[in-house]
């Protein structure tokens, strides 16, 4: 499962001198910052709810945003390293999702229970931040296991998640939880490719919406979810493509997110001859 598009990303890089984009090229800049950020959150004996909050996500970003990323790279080159990196953002991403239920659990102490759809709990709109990153953090779990069968029956957990947010404030993050529903959806083998296909483009066209069109994310998701698996070279072409013509706009919400999927779509395109057939 893919969360790379839908998470948004807080830097400490405000260094005006220094362009996003040459951070992005950056990895092992970005793997010292993340894990000199997360050693100090780690330090507080005693961290406050946004102290963890802060833990979460930053290990969350980190899986995907450098290691996830970076191992989907070496995958075909060299496979030994990506795996080691796939087992690095794994156990991140646990010590995520551990501490993300945790948190829940201090608040609504059966939250398990409702989590196993055994227990009704009336959450707040408040809610939706620690049920979206830990709903991400689920899915980075789920996604560098490889397929661990153990992993992967938390996959209901996920979309109960994401529901729940959806339900509480649809428009939170300018769309974020629509564009991780798709990702979601595409996982679900119990739908046919017609209900998948409806249900990722209502996903899809909410995202799109919420965002104003101004968010590159939906459009590479939708290539790789849809476009990749069923073999529509053409209509994948076509949406990274519209990705890599996006103007980027200096300062705003979606300047470091569209910078990233640029990037990617750019990976991507020049893997069009290995991922499709014809």
């Amino acid at each position: 499962m893919r969360y790379h598009y839908f998470i948004i990303f807080f830097f400490i890089f405000t260094i005006s001198c220094v362009p996003k984009a040459f951070l992005l090229d950056q990895p092992q800049l970005l793997s010292v910052y993340f894990d000199r950020k997360i050693k100090n959150l780690e330090k507080n004996d005693m961290p406050t709810i946004d102290d963890q909050r802060d833990l979460i996500r930053t290990k969350v970003e980190y899986g995907f945003g450098v290691i996830m990323e970076q191992a989907d790279r070496l995958i075909d080159m060299d496979y030994s390293s990506a795996i080691d990196k796939y087992k690095k953002a794994n156990i991140i991403f646990k010590e995520a999702r551990d501490l993300g239920i945790l948190v829940l659990n201090k608040k609504y102490p059966s939250f398990d229970d409702w989590l196993r759809n055994e227990a009704k709990i009336k959450f707040i709109k408040n809610d939706v931040i620690d049920l979206y990153w830990l709903a991400a953090a689920y899915g980075g779990t789920i996604g560098s296991s490889r397929g661990n069968p153990f992993e992967l029956i938390h996959l209901p957990s996920v979309g109960r998640l994401l529901r729940k947010c959806i339900e509480l404030d649809p428009e939170w993050n300018n769309g974020a939880i629509y564009s991780a529903m798709m990702s979601f959806t595409a996982t679900r083998s119990d739908l046919s490719e017609v209900m998948l296909r409806d249900s990722v483009d209502f996903y899809f066209d909410k995202a799109i919406a919420y965002s104003d069109s101004l968010d590159a994310g939906p459009f590479i998701t939708y290539a790789e979810s849809v476009h990749k698996p069923y073999q529509e070279r053409k209509e994948f072409v076509d949406k990274l493509n519209y990705v890599l013509d996006m103007k980027i706009k200096s300062r705003s919400d979606y300047e470091l997110p569209n910078l990233i999927a640029k990037n990617r779509a750019e990976w991507l395109l020049s893997k069009t001859e290995e991922y499709f057939l014809e």
